[in-house]
């Protein structure tokens, strides 16, 4: 049986530090999917509702490519 909601296993701070700790400044469902135990559909609602929160950025570029990002400075040394 499936519940609504966050999978509590996968928190909303997992998936920002996925891109906040990416080699880019942004990120896609793939290199998110990448890093966190949640399969892709489960991601892109994820990250979905967290960029409609205002928590992220979200653009949608040519086809279903579409990239993430933090407002925050991108710092590849981490």
């Amino acid at each position: 049986m499936s519940t609504r909601g966050p999978d509590p296993e996968v928190t909303d701070e997992a998936l920002l530090n996925s891109i906040r700790n990416s080699e880019r400044p942004f990120a896609t469902v793939t290199t998110v999917t990448e890093k966190v135990s949640l399969g892709r559909e489960r991601v892109r609602q994820r990250l979905n509702r967290l960029s409609s929160q205002d928590k992220l950025n979200r653009e949608q570029l040519s086809g279903s490519v579409v990239l993430y990002w933090l407002d925050e400075p991108f710092l590849p040394d981490r």
